[in-house]
């Protein structure tokens, strides 16, 4: 279950509907929580310079609670400690809508299938998948392609 901020109406659906699929194509049940925040651009600068040291705007960050998950995870490999209520939290995602929106108009395609695509790979960073040894990288790229076109967001 995402958990949104600074979200309009609109984009908490999409998110969700991403989320779902994110879900479906891990084969993973759904008993996490995530925090999402959308940004603007100075804050996600703030916390990219704090957090990982580079001081400029970026699109996507991703906090995991977890490292190493791999998909399909059991509910019962968390301790009550790793749970918010009911349900384990994951970890938070910050996306810039202003980024979201330039990165939308140099690719030539929507907000909408930017938003998507950038929670699409939030989430993914969250559930363990990377992109920074190419085997990697293959490998979320294919996830991330056929999220977006479970919910109908193909580039």
């Amino acid at each position: 279950m995402l958990l949104i901020e600074g979200a309009k109406f609109f984009e908490k659906r999409l998110m969700k509907k991403v989320e779902r699929a994110v879900l479906d194509e891990l084969e993973q049940a759904d008993f996490f929580e995530t925090s999402v925040n959308v940004v603007d651009a100075e804050t996600i600068r703030k916390v990219n310079a704090e957090q990982r040291g580079v001081d400029k705007v970026t699109d996507v960050l991703s906090f995991p609670y977890f490292e190493g998950l791999k998909p399909p995870v059991r509910e019962d490999a968390f301790s009550d400690a790793d749970r918010d209520g009911k349900r384990v939290m994951l970890g938070y995602i910050l996306i810039c809508r202003e980024r979201a929106a330039e990165q939308a108009a140099e690719l030539s395609h929507s907000y909408k299938r930017e938003l998507g695509f950038l929670t699409c790979h939030g989430l993914l960073h969250l559930f363990g998948f990377d992109h920074i040894k190419s085997e990697d990288e293959e490998e979320m790229t294919a996830r991330q392609r056929a999220v977006m076109e479970r919910v109908g967001l193909k580039a």
